[in-house]
């Protein structure tokens, strides 16, 4: 039997080919075989068959006929091979070459298409997170690189009980760089490499034997970013207690120097009342006349007979210091006590007292305090004059409206019908200065 019966060489050479070809067929069947048991298709088993055993033969064959070499057991069917025409050896192998190809396409569609432990092993190996599923007494289910990763670098040790490094987990039995800390509710595992991992865990609870699921998730950028703003916080809750020392010095010294301006005043009053009385003496006058002056000197003696202790509390400053301006406050409502809310509202209660007293001239200043939808609204007003024109806001009506907006609220000045100021604050407010 020869392809190339004109040239021996070539005839030769084409034969070992072939034989090489068949080896490689056979092989390549065999792989088969093992990769359809592996996916558990045996039913697929049988179209392997077809192929490993004509290949087997054909290699067999062919090696025997070009003395590649020598197996007894298969001289006589040799004997008829080698009456066989050469291209009919060749097309057998291209179907056999081709039902081979198919049938690898086949294990890879299956392996594409079809969820495998392995499949599910790699895909949780990329997560950038950590996973370990164990069973009660630490068997582990399943885990992924992340996490193998993870328990090295904070236990020390390999990944063998989910048991008991979930228990070093929650202890905090870390190592020597390592720590754990809470970012509020979150328990956070902080490795010797600065990055900062959540630890979460779960129970599936619809198995009969409760499956154990450990989660740890790279929270670095946030973890430091929390850091930075405690750190601001801090900083800003140390400028908050200095404002708030300045602010009741301010208030303090404001009040003592209103007190002495009104002792100015009333001193400055005493010299117009003698002689409204010495004109009373001199010239005579009606009992209204003697009433009104009788007092008006008993309001100025009670103001000058001495100086009383300064309250601590800013709402019974500014209540002790109107009373001793002649100033009425009227308050509906609750006043708050928990800071900022007290310390605006008192700045408040100065502010519009003065205004009162310089612009307005009246004697009673009322403060209307309600809550609604998780707000705290104060409203001034008083009985004096109204304003002539608009409202210009400098020095400490500024000042008000900056506290105000720094406490997370807003002040609005009217001036129609009546003129009063209006404060919105919420309820709650975190390190408002």
């Amino acid at each position: 039997m020869s392809v190339f019966p004109a040239d021996a060489l070539l005839d030769k050479t084409l034969w070992a080919l072939m034989g090489l070809i068949t080896l490689f067929l056979f092989l390549g069947a065999v792989v088969l075989f093992a990769l359809l048991v592996r996916q558990k298709r045996y039913r697929k088993l049988w179209a392997v068959l077809p192929v490993i055993l004509p290949s087997y033969f054909l290699y067999q064959c062919i090696c025997t006929y070009t003395a590649l070499a020598n197996s007894p057991a298969a001289v006589s069917l040799v004997t008829w091979f080698a009456g066989l025409p050469g291209w009919l050896v060749l097309l057998t192998c291209m179907l056999l070459g081709l039902a081979e190809g198919l049938l690898f396409r086949s294990v890879s569609i299956y392996k594409k298409n079809r969820i495998t432990p392995m499949s599910v092993k790699e895909a949780t190996d990329s997560l950038p997170m950590g996973i370990c599923a164990y069973l009660p007494g630490g068997q582990i289910v399943m885990t992924n690189r992340a996490m193998e990763d993870f328990c090295l670098k904070a236990a020390g040790n390999v990944l063998s009980d989910g048991e008991a490094f979930a228990e070093t987990l929650r202890s905090g039995s870390l190592q020597t760089d390592c720590k754990a800390v809470m970012l509020g509710e979150t328990p956070v595992i902080v490795l010797a490499d600065d990055t900062a991992w959540a630890l979460s865990e779960e129970i599936l609870s619809d198995e009969k034997e409760k499956t154990r699921i450990l989660r740890v998730s790279d929270i670095t950028e946030t973890y430091q970013k929390t850091l930075a703003l405690r750190s601001i916080q801090e900083k800003v809750s140390s400028l908050n207690r200095r404002l708030a020392k300045a602010n009741r010095e301010i208030v303090d010294l404001t009040a003592a120097q209103e007190v002495l301006n009104a002792k100015i005043k009333i001193h400055d009053e005493l010299g117009s009342n003698l002689l409204s009385i010495r004109r009373y003496l001199q010239s005579g006058g009606s009992k209204e006349e003697r009433a009104e002056i009788v007092g008006r000197l008993r309001r100025n003696l009670t103001f000058l007979k001495g100086e009383p202790e300064v309250p601590a509390d800013e709402y019974d400053l500014m209540m002790e210091t109107a009373a001793r301006l002649g100033v009425q406050i009227t308050v509906t409502g609750k006043l708050p006590q928990t800071e900022p809310h007290k310390r605006i509202l008192a700045t408040a209660m100065h502010e519009c007292l003065t205004n009162m007293l310089r612009h307005a001239g009246g004697d009673e200043l009322r403060i209307t305090i309600t809550e609604e939808n998780r707000k705290l609204m104060a409203v001034f007003a008083n009985n004096g004059e109204q304003p002539d024109g608009e409202i210009r806001e400098k020095g400490g009506l500024a000042s008000l409206r900056a506290l105000t907006e720094q406490g997370g609220g807003t002040m609005t000045i009217r001036s129609t019908p009546s003129f009063a100021i209006l404060l919105e604050l919420p309820k709650e407010v975190e390190n408002a200065l």
